[in-house]
């Protein structure tokens, strides 16, 4: 099988040609708590869908104050951050690089029960619920203090540890009103269709972006979508959302962070990728029970938390949930 198909070949039902929403909603038993159908025609065109004012205030604030606890505090943990494209952890860097552009905190769903609860927003896993047919299931997570000012891509090529590939969305909550000076998200709606946006070849036929075998880089692979959105005559959308909206994307979907035109304007966003619990990665899952520090579930979706994390390592929220399940006797693997 090409990776072409690797892509195409196995796509959740709403992806595919002879997708019936009718037939879909008919026969869909899951509890929603929106116009699923409506939804499912606009992501099937569009590529992506808004929920407003869905994300609770008070639960941002609580996020938003951990993570302010973590940039104060950032070298008490060994929290994995990303500097300008390259991986580093919270114990290696300085105050200068905590607090510039291009800081990405990864991971944060399974240090924070409060970004745990963000990622399981309600309407974000029962939407995605439906595309994969399984259960949400987050595999990795983003948050920003900054714009990103990062240069068109797709998800794919850098996130694929899920079994089926095509098995893959993201959503994107605000943690504030963002500002059109902020350097705000912009997206293609539409080309999220394989048509649209081809196949960047890294090297050697590879589709997907893998370190140790990819002969191009991210400047070639703007450049390529740029060009293909171009001849396609897809126009961005700026998303200027408010605090408590988020937006769910898929993950051919071409997004990019626009530039900030005024560096003293913050743009607080968290991202989460998902796949469905069906293509979760099985090296992922503890075999044992023993090494994971908690599994939360909440609003029909699941996190679990990696095998390899450290209890002592989590911020002061996820620690003190678990901590109290365990005095009390409950189930110290699961939160609701």
């Amino acid at each position: 099988m090409t990776e072409q198909n690797e892509l195409t070949a196995e796509m959740p039902w709403i992806d595919r040609a002879d997708a019936n929403v009718d037939a879909f909603i008919f026969n869909y038993s899951k509890p929603v708590s929106f116009d699923l159908s409506e939804k499912l025609r606009f992501w099937s065109k569009n590529g992506y869908v808004v929920f407003r004012n869905v994300v609770p205030l008070d639960l941002i604030d609580q996020f938003i104050a951990e993570v302010d606890h973590l940039r104060e505090n950032f070298h008490d943990y060994a929290i994995p951050i990303e500097v300008r494209g390259k991986q580093t952890w919270s114990k290696a860097v300085s105050r200068e690089v905590i607090e510039g552009i291009g800081v990405k905190f990864n991971h944060l769903h399974t240090y924070s029960l409060h970004a745990a609860h963000l990622s399981l927003t309600r309407e974000v896993t029962e939407f995605l619920q439906a595309v994969f047919g399984s259960p949400a299931a987050p595999m990795q997570s983003l948050t920003f203090w900054m714009g990103s000012q990062q240069s068109t891509h797709i998800d794919y090529p850098f996130v694929n540890m899920q079994r089926r590939l095509a098995y893959m969305a993201a959503s994107w909550i605000p943690l504030e009103d963002v500002h059109a000076d902020a350097g705000p998200l912009a997206y293609y709606p539409g080309a999220h269709r394989p048509e649209v946006t081809g196949f960047f070849d890294w090297g050697g036929g590879d589709i997907i972006s893998r370190e140790k075998t990819r002969l191009r880089n991210g400047r070639e692979f703007a450049a390529y979508l740029d060009d293909r959105l171009l001849q396609a005559h897809v126009e961005r959308e700026i998303f200027l959302p408010k605090k408590g909206d988020v937006l769910i994307w898929h993950c051919n979907m071409p997004h990019t962070g626009t530039t900030v035109r005024d560096d003293r304007r913050t743009r607080k966003s968290y991202v989460t990728h998902f796949t469905g619990l069906d293509d979760y990665p099985a090296r992922w899952i503890p075999q044992d029970g023993k090494g994971s520090t908690g599994v939360i579930r909440r609003h029909s979706g699941v996190i679990m938390d990696f095998p390899w994390n450290k209890a002592e390592g989590k911020l002061p929220s996820w620690r003190d949930h678990f901590a109290r399940k365990t005095e009390g006797g409950g189930d110290s693997g699961s939160a609701s």
